[in-house]
């Protein structure tokens, strides 16, 4: 069962901080009180909120209900979700209602106050201060999804993992914004494994990674994947929704290091495996990477669980 946080009881209850801006917080609701530092985005000038919770989320879902009090169109006004935060000068992700002069947009706080928008859709004029829109923002590896009334508006994938894990709600408008039946959902994170598929790196991955990984992550091979559809698609999509790639690269495989360098190109965590006194064959790219080197003998065994447990555990609680 996913791990729950709630503001309606039916899970651990969130704790929320201001850090920018005046805001009211009881049991159920959260208010912004149009009060804050002063923002820019889109050489737009507008009063700032940021509140962050202590409910970390790396890998599921986020959900909450805005209502606005004051119409669309004669002032600048946004409301939203804040995924990957750590702190105000570093860079996070935001969905957000009214943002950009659009419906619905994700973007990014790229220093301090200055925000950026990354993806938008939608006619600012249909929003309406009389509605309460319920927001829900998805996160897997460095895919994100936004829905709207449950219904899917934007994706994008980060160019890069996010930074931090903190969830936040971020507000800009000159008057209050109300957020209500806050809600997340955890789920475990991915790890996507690329090798040969033979042996004995079959029984590499059954004895060793699959089991050490599990403890941590939702593991996955691509032959484990059922369903039809391009296979290379199937591999870029597992790559960009898992929180860390894990490669057998001992054998020159071209297919195994253009899933590497593709993780690579995402700045996606990556650890690579390979049978000691191969390391001179290893391509001259990926030499200066750290390589959990293994002996393919039963002593070997014990040693490199260890060594990937170890490298896994340092991952997952970055």
């Amino acid at each position: 069962m996913p791990e729950q946080y709630s503001a309606n009881g039916t899970g651990q209850r969130p704790k929320w901080v201001p850090i920018l801006g005046q805001w009211d917080f009881n049991s159920s609701t959260v208010e912004f009180l149009g009060k804050g530092p002063p923002a820019t985005s889109q050489n737009e000038t507008f009063a700032l909120g940021l509140a962050i919770s202590n409910v970390p989320l790396q890998n599921g879902t986020c959900r909450i209900h805005i209502s606005f009090t004051s119409p669309f169109g004669s002032e600048n006004q946004a409301a939203g979700v804040v995924l990957g935060f750590r702190s105000p000068e570093q860079h996070y992700i935001f969905g957000q209602l009214g943002a950009a002069r659009s419906a619905f947009a994700i973007g990014e706080c790229v220093s301090g106050s200055t925000l950026r928008p990354l993806r938008t859709t939608g006619d600012l004029q249909n929003l309406k201060p009389e509605n309460s829109y319920s927001l829900e923002m998805r996160i897997s590896g460095q895919e994100i999804r936004m829905l709207v009334d449950e219904v899917p508006v934007l994706e994008h994938l980060l160019a890069r993992p996010l930074e931090g894990r903190q969830v936040g709600l971020i507000a800009a408008a000159n008057h209050r914004i109300r957020f209500s039946d806050f809600e997340v959902q955890r789920s475990k994170p991915k790890a996507f494994v690329v090798m040969q598929f033979a042996e004995p790196y079959d029984t590499l991955y059954k004895e060793v990674i699959e089991p050490r990984a599990k403890e941590r992550f939702d593991v996955i091979r691509i032959d484990q994947r059922p369903g039809p559809g391009l296979i290379i698609q199937d591999i870029q999509r597992e790559i960009e929704q898992a929180e860390i790639v894990i490669a057998e690269v001992t054998p020159a495989n071209p297919n195994v290091f253009y899933e590497v360098g593709y993780a690579h190109a995402l700045g996606k965590p990556t650890i690579l495996l390979a049978r000691r006194g191969d390391q001179d064959r290893l391509p001259f790219d990926i030499q200066p990477f750290r390589v959990v080197f293994y002996n393919d003998t039963i002593g070997g065994k014990g040693e490199v669980e260890r060594n990937l447990r170890m490298h896994l555990d340092a991952i997952a609680e970055r």
